[in-house]
């Protein structure tokens, strides 16, 4: 199996606000997977290319910073808006880079993911500087990870799948229609 790289991804667009990918959770149907990506603010220049890559698979995703009502500074406020927004998904995906450790965001959005989606329903996306080893977080071996068969160029959505601790596996495709 091989983790997603940095090398893999394109960086040179950026996603702009209001842009349709958070527009699906307010016209939302009970038939559409819904996903939260979680990722720590330095690694934003990844979050494009990884959308690309999640709605090419037919999902609809949110991300904060394509979110008109989050401000940009941290407060009651915005903690609750997230939450909302974790609420109205069904799974949750979280980037680790190898700074993701570094984010005061990040676990309190997985802890969240959690207990509001369960566990079964998050997954971690690692994003490496190599397709063959990825430095985890200990909550790394709590949920399932994203993992393709070979490389991200080569392979199509059906070539990635999650990884359980316990060694089973599921296609990624498979993993967003699973409740």
């Amino acid at each position: 199996m091989a983790y997603l790289t940095f090398n893999q991804l394109s960086t040179t667009t950026t996603l702009r606000k209001s842009s349709t990918l958070n527009e699906s959770l307010r016209a939302r149907t009970y038939t559409e997977t819904n996903v939260f990506l979680s990722y720590r603010r330095k690694d934003r220049q990844y979050v494009e290319a990884i959308v690309k890559f999640l709605k090419g698979i037919g999902i609809n995703l949110y991300v904060d910073y394509l979110d008109e009502t989050l401000e940009d500074k941290t407060n009651e406020n915005v903690a609750a808006i997230l939450r909302d927004r974790i609420k109205s998904c069904n799974k949750f995906i979280s980037v680790a880079t190898p700074d993701s450790g570094n984010s005061k965001w990040m676990p309190w959005e997985l802890g969240l993911g959690d207990r509001i989606i369960n566990y079964k329903n998050v997954a971690i996306l690692p994003l490496t500087n190599s397709a063959v080893t990825w430095n985890d977080q200990e909550y790394g071996k709590i949920y399932g990870r994203v993992e393709g068969s070979n490389s991200y160029v080569s392979n199509g959505p059906d070539d990635w799948y999650v990884i359980y601790p316990d060694g089973s596996k599921i296609k990624l495709k498979e993993w967003f229609l699973k409740n």
